[in-house]
Order: structure tokens, then sequence, then C-alpha cells
């Protein structure tokens, strides 16, 4: 009897020990603080709010009724089959409405990426003018395999010291959606215009960095996150993604973790998350259709 009890405790001992041996190999990318979710999540997200923006600054800096200046009128981009649409009665009057539509089938442009539906944005005024509003929303945009809606609102605030033309940019109610991703995102940012904008050959040679910005959102697994920009981010229109800057994540229930897009300014679609003396390099999707 003694000896049949002795074989029970140990059995059940080495079946306790294996239960917390299996637990602690299964432990989650949250348990052991390494994840990278939200990052990658924040990274698309705000690529693609950055690219809708590319496409409307391109798009009425070589339109003659957006901007009087002596820029050149640029070929449209090959995968737009439609130039715009006024929904104000007399052209030469604001606000005008650009529309900027991609097709319900959707249009390789001349980036190489796939896009779908429609961008519209409601200007206040001239394109380069101080003070003009611009309102980016979205029917039935999508950007390779992710749709997207939401507000951007974008004010051109003139010069700044430095002499560069600069601009506040704000997200509101921002959502990208696809297959296991559903990512919410609001936030605000300073643009400056650092180069390329005396040049009227080609805008993709425009260069903005983004010297100020916050942003609340949550991942796709439904934790929330802040993100805060240290050192700027440059936005090079020769690449499609973020080339060089830092930022401060925050995300629930875990440390703090720095972003990194780099020092020198390469393209590709990596940044590096550093918490503690932890790195973690963090791929950004850029699945085709």
């Amino acid at each position: 009897m003694r000896l049949r009890q002795t074989i029970l405790t140990l059995a059940l001992a080495l079946l306790c020990g294996g239960l917390v041996f299996v637990a602690g190999c299964n432990k989650s990318d949250r348990d052991e603080d390494v994840e990278t979710l939200s990052a990658r999540d924040y990274a698309l997200a705000h690529h693609i709010f950055d690219d809708a923006f590319r496409q409307v600054h391109k798009y009425a800096m070589g339109d003659t009724l957006l901007n009087d200046t002596t820029i050149k009128q640029q070929k449209l981009d090959i995968c737009l089959n439609r130039r715009y649409s006024f929904l104000s009665d007399t052209l030469a009057v604001f606000p005008l409405y650009l529309q900027l539509n991609y097709s319900d089938d959707g249009k390789y442009c001349n980036d190489s990426a796939k896009r779908y539906g429609i961008i519209r944005t409601n200007f206040t005024g001239k394109y380069l003018n101080k003070g003009t509003l611009m309102t980016i929303t979205f029917e039935g945009y999508r950007k390779h395999i992710y749709d997207v809606d939401g507000i951007i609102t974008i004010v051109n605030m003139g010069i700044n010291e430095d002499g560069r033309r600069f601009y506040t940019f704000i997200v509101q109610d921002g959502l990208i959606t696809g297959n296991n991703i559903n990512i919410e995102l609001a936030g605000s940012f300073t643009y400056v215009w650092v180069s390329g904008s005396s040049t009227d050959v080609d805008f993709e040679d425009d260069v903005f960095e983004i010297t100020e910005g916050e942003v609340y959102g949550r991942n796709s697994r439904g934790s929330t996150f802040t993100n805060e920009i240290t050192k700027a981010y440059t936005s090079d229109f020769t690449c499609p993604h973020f080339t060089s800057g830092r930022s401060l994540m925050e995300v629930q229930n875990l440390s703090p973790r720095t972003l990194n897009y780099g020092e020198i300014t390469d393209c590709d679609n990596l940044l590096i998350s550093r918490r503690n003396n932890t790195y973690l390099n963090v791929e950004i999707p850029i699945m085709q259709p």
C-alpha cells in the first residue's frame, strides 16, 4: 500500500513538473516581453497614411488649379483613370474637391504599388498658400491588400524659421484592415519639407522630415499602444518606407521600447525594436495582392 502511494505521489510530481516545463516552453511573446506586433502594426499604418499624403502632394504640386506657381504640369500617374472631379459650381472658386480614382478593379501605379478606390481631398485654398486646409478621406480605398479608412487633416503652416514650408498632419479614426490585420490609429505630426521643393522636373525627389509626432493606437490583437517621435523620421519619396528616425513606443502591460528606422538612409521595410538591451528586427509587410 505504501509502495503504491509512493509511486502515485512520484507520478503526480512528474506530471506537475512536466506541466510547468510545457508552460514555460509555451510562453507567449508578451510573457517574454519580446512582442513586436505593435511596432509592425504602427509602422504599417503610418506608412499607408503617409503614402496617401504623398499621392495628394504630387498631384497638387503639378496641377494648375491647385498650384499657381511656375511649376510645370506633370504627366498623370499611369494608375489613375480619372484626374479629378470638382464639386464646386465654378472651378476657380475654393473649396475645390480633388478626386484620385484608382478604379474598383485596382491599378498598378508608377511606384509598382497596386491601389484601388478613391482618395478624395477638400482644399480650402491653393496648396502652397499658408493657411490652406486639406481634408483627405477614403472611399473603398485599398493599397495592396490593406483596406484604408479614416480622416487626414493637413494645414499649410507657411515657412518656418529655417525657411522651410511645414504642415500639421492629423489622423483621425484611422483604420487599416486585411487578413489578420485590424489596426486602429490616431495621431498628430509636423511635416517639414526639407528637400526637393525647388525642383519641378520630378516630384519623386521630395523629402519631408516628421519632426514631431504622437500616436495612439490599437494593434491587431486588441492591445493599445502609444508612439512618440524622438528623432525626426525621414519620408523620402524615392522610398516607400521611412528611411531614418526614432520613436518611443509604450505597449499595454509591457515595458517601453525604442523603434529605430536606422541612421543611414537605406531603403528597406525594416526597423529595430529595442527593449532595454534586447534588439528585435521588425519587418513591415509589403505583400502584393
